[in-house]
């Protein structure tokens, strides 16, 4: 079993996607949506091996020990140790997480011009 450890930062922006949940969606269904996350995150600690590597699923430059779970429409960064996760960043999915991170343009110059972004 490991310690799961949320960074301060994924804290904040939690409690952020809680309000939202909440103010959206209203009580019944906001608390659902957010207690699926947080269910997710806390099957880290059985099932640390439930994301994929970032490395190898993404050929990028980074730790071999960074993950990636994906959990209701959000993206989650992890490491992982023998005794400990770390969830080190939280994206949403419409973020380019690859990008933030590893400076890495997985979108085609073709999509931008259409979507004009």
């Amino acid at each position: 079993m490991h310690n799961v450890i949320i960074e301060k930062e994924v804290q904040h922006q939690l409690l952020d996607l809680k309000n939202y949940l909440l103010n959206a969606h209203g009580k019944a269904i906001g608390t659902s949506r957010f207690s699926e996350i947080m269910s997710s995150l806390d099957n880290l600690q059985y099932f640390a091996d439930i994301g994929s590597n970032i490395k190898e699923k993404y050929n990028v430059k980074c730790p071999d020990n960074w993950f990636l779970l994906y959990s209701n429409m959000n993206y989650f960064i992890y490491s992982k140790n023998d005794s400990t996760i770390t969830i080190l960043k939280m994206y949403n999915n419409k973020q380019d997480f690859i990008y933030d991170l590893f400076g890495v343009k997985m979108r085609s110059q073709e999509s931008i011009d259409y979507w004009g972004e």
